[in-house]
């Protein structure tokens, strides 16, 4: 076994390390790492970030978005919580998550927290959820990933989330919050960080040889490259949403009733049309042309639409307000 210990907290540069231990470095000994990061929303390769997403609270509580290359869900974490990472040449040549989360249950017991094994890829205390899993090959070889929830704010990740309503009803669950559990309930007298030691001491003693590899500087500037123009891309990440159309409509106080009929085309908008009783001499036409082919992110609308706006102005409305409406 080797362990790398992660320093850094930023999502894309630590996604990218992943990436170019699995693609580029292929250690032939198994790899296990366990990292933090500042408040993120990580979605699944195949997720559609529109319908996942609440963009509006992301954007103002500044909560990065990543995507992953491996499936399953969209999750919240944030420097109260963790990620577990698995990378081995493939035996197997299958998919199965058995051997990572009997690891990590069993070093969790150690620490006297009962994980128990749920569903596909769930580990669970007291029929609570606390950690999910993904994992994808390349190559060869098989990375696999997780979360772990150890004081992860919850009320911040029932915001930035629009749940799935089909999935809690399919458990008979009234929400999140319910379904899920933060460790330290189980362990208060741990932080995150002296949680994380003890998680990793107990890995660790799992194998038999474990050598420890610091990351050199070569190493290091691949992997910031990586993180930049893969992770960290806009394109990367919200373009695998479909082409979908959809309407959003509310009522602006001083402004009156306003409602954007969207299409959107793998995360650009393709056509924009705005209706309402509000006042002004817009030109509804001309916004429509002005946001063609803009991301579908309120960094990248916004922009625009205060430029459209201080040509033509609308009564007691601003571009703040109808971003807002737009990505409600």
């Amino acid at each position: 076994m080797i362990y790398i210990p992660v320093i850094s907290k930023d999502v894309y540069f630590n996604f990218a390390l992943e990436y170019y231990l699995l693609t580029q470095k292929r250690f032939e000994q198994p790899v296990f790492m366990l990292w933090s990061t500042t408040p993120t929303v990580m979605l699944g390769k195949y997720q559609d970030a529109v319908s996942e997403l609440n963009f509006n609270y992301i954007q103002d509580h500044k909560i990065n978005v990543v995507r992953r290359y491996s499936g399953g869900g969209t999750i919240y974490t944030d420097t109260g919580g963790c990620q577990f990472t698995f990378i081995q040449p493939d035996v197997a040549g299958e998919m199965t998550f058995d051997t990572y989360l009997k690891t990590v249950a069993t070093a969790l017991q150690q620490i006297q927290i009962p994980a128990q094994r749920d569903s596909r890829n769930d580990l669970v205390v007291n029929h609570r959820k606390f950690s999910g899993s993904a994992q994808y090959r390349h190559d060869g070889y098989t990375l696999h990933h997780g979360s772990l929830l150890f004081d992860t704010d919850q009320m911040q990740m029932l915001q930035a989330l629009n749940v799935d309503h089909l999935k809690l009803q399919s458990k008979h669950i009234a929400s999140v919050k319910q379904r899920t559990i933060n460790l330290k309930t189980l362990r208060p007298d741990l932080t995150n960080e002296t949680f994380m030691a003890e998680l990793t001491k107990q890995i660790l003693a799992c194998f038999d040889h474990v050598d420890t590899y610091e990351l050199t500087a070569e190493d290091q500037q691949l992997i910031v490259a990586l993180a930049k123009h893969t992770f960290a891309d806009s394109d990367f990440i919200y373009g695998k949403t479909p082409k979908s159309q959809f309407v959003k409509k509310a009522y602006l106080p001083g402004g009156g009733l306003v409602q954007f009929n969207i299409d959107l085309d793998h995360g650009q908008i393709t056509n924009l049309h705005l209706s309402g009783d509000f006042f002004g001499d817009i030109d509804t036409a001309a916004l429509n042309t002005k946001l063609q082919g803009t991301k579908y992110i309120p960094a990248e609308v916004m922009p625009k639409l205060a430029e459209f706006l201080q040509q033509t102005p609308i009564l007691g409305i601003t571009a703040e307000d109808l971003t807002r409406v737009i990505f409600a």
